[in-house]
């Protein structure tokens, strides 16, 4: 009796074991639908957002293809200047978001007046400038550039700090993590830091006219460095 019992009480606790399995396997199998569904729109959201910015040359890639196709070489390079036109603008949208549009006393200056530093050419080194003033003519100006040959020489004077004593007005400060060479001339107001952030690129900031440099250092630290760094790099 005591056998028969024992062996229906198993029998019952299997049968519920194989029912809460197989529960909990169609549970699992919706849960998994439900995230490959959600991962499967996300991944499309994330193409869609990712190839927005081919709208802007969708056709000039076109026209490009054909006058290729065509051997028609003047307008090709024609239609380059364009497209070339087009990156820099997109470059200088993206690069702009790291910068504050005003801050405090200082205003952006019109893009009519700095149109043509903000969208230099990258051959000469210049990747964006940006450029402030204030209502008492002070002016901080903003550039980021290839400078390869000018960093060796900044890494040099990291290595070898005691090199900077001797240089008078000049040393190496820390700008929310990367190394700067911070240059300082108060009997003409003139104040420049500049922060490298890789073996290539440097950020500049030259200050005119303002009442020492912890009025630049507030301001720099308003600027998205390592956000710029990032999409640099």
């Amino acid at each position: 009796m005591i056998c028969y019992i024992n062996i229906s009480s198993m029998l019952n606790l299997t049968f519920k074991f194989i029912i809460f399995v197989f529960f909990l396997s169609i549970v699992q199998a919706d849960i998994v639908a439900e995230l490959q569904d959600d991962n499967a729109l996300t991944t499309s959201e994330t193409v869609s957002e990712d190839m927005t910015h081919m709208t802007y040359f969708i056709k000039e890639l076109e026209v490009l293809t054909g006058t290729l196709q065509k051997k028609d070489f003047i307008t090709s390079l024609d239609v380059l200047d364009k497209i070339r036109e087009r990156i820099q603008f997109q470059q200088h949208q993206i690069m702009s978001s790291f910068f504050p549009k005003s801050y405090d006393e200082w205003i952006l200056k019109k893009q009519v007046d700095v149109v043509e530093n903000e969208l230099a050419d990258t051959d000469y080194g210049v990747i964006f400038t940006r450029s402030y003033s204030n209502k008492k003519g002070h002016s901080i100006e903003i550039n980021i550039v290839n400078a390869e040959e000018l960093i060796r020489d900044y890494n040099d004077l990291f290595t070898n700090p005691s090199l900077v004593k001797g240089m008078g007005n000049t040393h190496i400060v820390d700008q929310k993590g990367y190394k700067a060479i911070e240059t300082i001339f108060d009997d003409v107001k003139h104040y420049e830091q500049n922060i490298v952030l890789s073996n290539t690129v440097i950020m500049t900031f030259i200050a005119i006219g303002i009442d020492g440099v912890d009025i630049l250092n507030e301001f720099i630290k308003i600027v998205d460095i390592k956000a710029i760094d990032s999409y640099l790099n």
